[in-house]
């Protein structure tokens, strides 16, 4: 396998040859909602095909692209489905290759496969999940989800439908699974609820053999830390785990089912949760770490060597491959200011060429670049945060604080529709990773818990003022703004630090938390998150008082600056209630808002026309009350390939030492 700078720079002037000098201007309202290109692609196993889904004009459909002549030819558009007493028309959301000319395509509540010419095969169930490898001519069989409620699962013959539900140990809900490399399924995690009561527990089941029956090797509160499976390696009484059991981080480990513990780390990382895992003919291949930047770890050396290839190549991107680097791999590559594009590569070759793009009218050399800082919050706490500057900027920059929902999940390096537009309408955008944000280990989860509207409004608080203090940002000229989770921060930060923003935007937001715990959202409808919820957020009957002590809803009258409130009418995560009432409260006190509700939408908005709304209606009341964004337009320069000189390993950087020597078995990571 040619892995040499020359082969890098070869693969380098394919790809940066098709991007072009442009202007550095502000994103349109079509740039920003723009649903044509592409949102996903896969490789047939001969590296022949690209299976694509792109927007066709009218939906997004499944597009067939020769690998060689790149020529394209649409072969599903929407597929009209039924659910329940309603019909409508569903686009395919992934396409997965059986084999060289068969594919199973996913609508989500449907499934089906179907030949390369579009014409439908056989009924697949409710849901895809993966392949299983060939062995003993099962290349056909796929796993499925026969009951996408329970996740029961089953086993499909792609090519004739035969399904074979497969038998599962005690548990309503099926969280985690993993086959053997014969295609036997020996663990599994599954979830339990009481009837009468909000107590979830998680099991974790194993097959010593194929024929025995299920014996259970661990069970938890869902509010406790738990493992689950990735794969039954060819080693007797052994699995390999995905578990935060005994510190801090999410790593992978191997298992010893007689003694029932976790006996040698594999891959983990200090400071970032191990978090996607992918694996192809029974074996697991690659893991990503989910730092401020993602890093992939390759268990096997040609894909590792593959990877080092693509990311000479492709320098400051994530680049994930698949395919096969013995033929051809289909890479996609994304970065901060780039929204992604797929490419075939031909390492042998020394080719690469691309084949589809995720945001054809998006400029990459236009966008502005997403920085990693950290700072420290009151207590001491290290948080971690993406900062986006317009260019140009020769000054402090008036300032949107951007606040993710969840809020146990979290912001993502990456290319931001709302974070390039604001960004290149003049405006610095600051998305801090406040303590409860997932992704960086239990202890910073866990210091979010009950902290709703107090250490976690600090960490975003010390955010801003230091940015205040480092003279990046201009005092006067910030605006906070946030949906669902990111709604309340919003309006909590309004109430609590009155004298830092000039404005607030809540979409979605949630405006009392007492009332979030009790209202008929479709969380109170699940009693696994309710339990999750007490938990993390806390309990409405025992902490009552502390919610009102942070509740927007109870403290409109301290609000001094504007507020937009938009909404979804028909939203079951957070009902519109709440920012109805928050409404009434703001009119109560005669305090200036603007309300917009958005007839047909739920927790988001699904409609062109109303994304359209309402970005050009945040942007017009961010600008009333902030003025202007700083001027940009500066051109730039055009993107070239590197110079043989200068042309260095660009892989993407590693936060915290990797722990685990990988030398276990006949698996080892590349060094």
């Amino acid at each position: 396998m040619i892995t040499s700078a020359n082969m890098a720079r070869t693969l380098a002037t394919a790809v940066f040859g098709l991007l072009t000098t442009t202007f550095a201007t502000a994103m349109s309202l079509d740039e920003v909602t723009d649903p044509v290109g592409f949102v996903s692609a896969s490789i047939s196993p001969d590296g022949k095909h690209i299976a694509a889904i792109g927007f066709t004009g009218i939906a997004h459909g499944l597009i067939l692209i020769d690998s060689e002549s790149l020529e394209a030819k649409l072969i599903i558009q929407s597929k009209r489905v039924t659910e329940g007493f309603w019909n409508f028309d569903k686009a395919p959301k992934r396409a997965l290759w059986v084999t060289n000319d068969l594919i199973a395509v996913d609508y989500e509540i449907e499934a089906e496969s179907i030949d390369l010419n579009g014409n439908k095969v056989a009924d697949l169930g409710e849901s895809v999940l993966g392949k299983l490898h060939s062995v003993n001519n099962a290349a056909l069989t796929l796993v499925v989800t026969s009951d996408t409620r329970t996740h029961a699962l089953a086993t499909v013959n792609a090519k004739t439908g035969a399904m074979t539900k497969l038998q599962l140990p005690p548990g309503k809900k099926t969280l985690a699974y993993a086959f053997d490399t014969k295609n036997n399924l020996r663990a599994v995690t599954m979830m339990d609820s009481a009837f009468w009561k909000d107590a979830t527990t998680i099991s974790n089941w194993f097959k010593p053999n194929p024929g025995a029956d299920w014996v259970k090797l661990s069970e938890s509160k869902i509010t406790e830390p738990y493992w689950t499976p990735l794969h039954v390696p060819d080693e007797p009484e052994r699995l390999i785990i995905s578990s935060s059991i005994g510190r801090d981080t999410q790593a992978v480990f191997k298992y010893d089912t007689r003694s029932r513990q976790s006996v040698e780390l594999m891959l983990g990382h200090e400071t970032a949760d191990i978090l996607r895992v992918a694996g192809t003919d029974g074996d697991l291949l690659r893991v990503e770490s989910s730092g401020m930047m993602p890093t992939q770890y390759w268990f096997d050396l040609a894909w590792s060597a593959a990877q080092k290839s693509v990311d000479q190549a492709l320098p400051k991107h994530v680049n994930r491959l698949s395919g096969d680097p013995g033929k051809k791999l289909l890479v996609y590559s994304y970065s901060d200011v780039d929204p992604g594009r797929w490419l075939v590569v031909d390492l042998a070759a020394g080719k690469m060429r691309q084949v589809a793009v995720a945001r054809p009218r998006i400029a990459p050399d236009a966008m502005e670049p997403m920085q990693i800082i950290y700072y420290t919050s009151g207590d001491g706490l290290k948080i971690p945060a993406y900062l986006t500057i317009p260019r140009g900027a020769k000054g402090p920059v008036p300032l949107i604080v951007m606040i993710h929902g969840g809020p146990a999940v979290r912001d993502y390096w990456g290319w931001n529709a709302e974070v390039q537009y604001f960004a290149t309408h003049g405006y610095g955008v600051f998305q801090p990773q406040f303590r409860g944000s997932s992704g960086f280990g239990q202890k910073f989860m866990h210091a979010g818990y009950l902290q709703w509207g107090r250490a976690m409004q600090d960490d975003i608080t010390a955010g801003v003022e230091t940015l205040i203090k480092q003279g990046i940002v201009d005092r006067d000229r910030i605006c906070i703004y946030g949906a669902s989770y990111g709604g309340y921060a919003a309006l909590w930060g309004l109430v609590k630090t009155p004298d830092l923003y000039r404005c607030g935007i809540s979409f979605a937001g949630v405006s009392d938390i007492g009332g979030m715990l009790s209202d008929w959202s479709d969380s109170n409808a699940d009693s696994a998150a309710r339990e999750i919820m007490r938990t993390s957020v806390g309990d409405a009957t025992l902490h009552k008082s502390q919610f009102d002590q942070v509740s927007p809803l109870l403290h409109a009258a301290e609000i001094r600056t504007p507020v937009l409130l938009m909404h979804g009418d028909e939203d079951l995560r957070v009902p519109i209630s709440h920012s109805k009432k928050m409404m009434r409260a703001l009119d109560e006190h005669h305090k200036p808002y603007e309300w917009t509700e958005f007839e047909g939408e739920g927790h988001g908005l699904y409609y062109v026309t109303h994304q359209r709304f309402f970005y050009d209606k945040v942007l017009g009341f961010i600008e009333k009350h902030l003025g202007k964004g700083i001027q940009t337009g500066i051109k730039t320069a055009a993107i070239a390939a590197p110079p043989a000189a200068k042309t260095t390993p660009g892989g993407l950087s590693v936060e915290a030492p990797v722990e685990g020597d990988g030398k276990s078995g006949n698996i080892g990571l590349p060094h």
